[in-house]
Formats: structure tokens, sequence, C-alpha cells
């Protein structure tokens, strides 16, 4: 398989969907930031338990927290409705070595962000790209021969 880097301004991919790894919707249109429904999680962090918003466009780091959040610390996030963590057991950050959380998308893309405040690595992970380009371009899928 061939690895494709597709490079986009920041904010210029708004996340429409997201779930957790159950399938509940992460999305919260009572909470917009930007002019879209915000991505609603749950967190823990050193000053205590809370909701976190997340910035729906893709590359924009501003959160919404109803704890504190200090720079360097480590903090958890997890599915508002049925509590499942959104940490990936498998993904390091390759900047501070901190877990990474997931998000879900449709069609099997991942969005993966760093758990440490301050740290702003992330990646957009596309899983069915043929679909997900063509809905972007005119993609013309031609056989192998």
């Amino acid at each position: 398989m061939e690895r494709l880097t597709i490079e986009v301004p920041p904010e210029s991919l708004c996340i429409r969907q997201a779930e957790c790894p159950n399938g509940h919707s992460l999305m919260d249109p009572s909470h917009p930031m930007g002019d879209s429904p915000s991505i609603r999680v749950a967190v823990v962090s050193a000053a205590g338990k809370g909701e976190l918003h997340l910035h729906p466009y893709y590359g924009n780091h501003e959160v919404h927290s109803s704890v504190e959040l200090k720079d360097g610390e480590l903090y958890d996030m997890s599915c508002p409705t049925c509590q499942v963590s959104l940490r990936s057991e498998e993904d390091r950050c390759v900047f501070c070595a901190a877990p990474m959380f997931v998000l879900k998308l449709p069609k099997g893309g991942l969005v993966h962000g760093c758990s440490r405040r301050g740290c702003h690595n992330h990646k957009l992970k596309l899983v069915d790209v043929t679909a997900q380009l063509a809905e972007m371009f005119e993609l013309e899928v031609r056989p192998r021969y």
C-alpha cells in the first residue's frame, strides 16, 4: 500500500461527526465552537473530573474545560455517555511519549491527539481513502494491470 500525504491549511477541515469506540456521538450542538458543534468528552485531570469541549476544526487547539488543565499535565478522556476510555493503548506521542487519545470518524477514519496539555501533536488517519477522496475530488479508479 502506498502512503499519501495531504497537506492542508490549519482549520480547513471540520469534524462533523466523531464517536467513542462504542459508537456514541461526541458532537455537542449545544456548545458550538466557531460555527460548528464542539466535540464533548469527559475529562479527569489533577484538578478533578469535568467536561472538555474540543474545537471541531482540525488543527485548532482551543478547548473549553469545566476543570483546570495546566500545561504539561496529562489528562484522561472518556465518552460522556458510556464512560469508555478514549486512550489508545498502543499509540504514544512521538514528541513527549504521552498516551494518545482516539476519536472515531465516519468510514473508519481516526483522529489521534496527545493527552498532554500544551503538546499539540495530532494526526488524522483516513482508512477508506478511496471513498473519502471521491467526496473531495473527481476520482477515477482504474484497474491494475
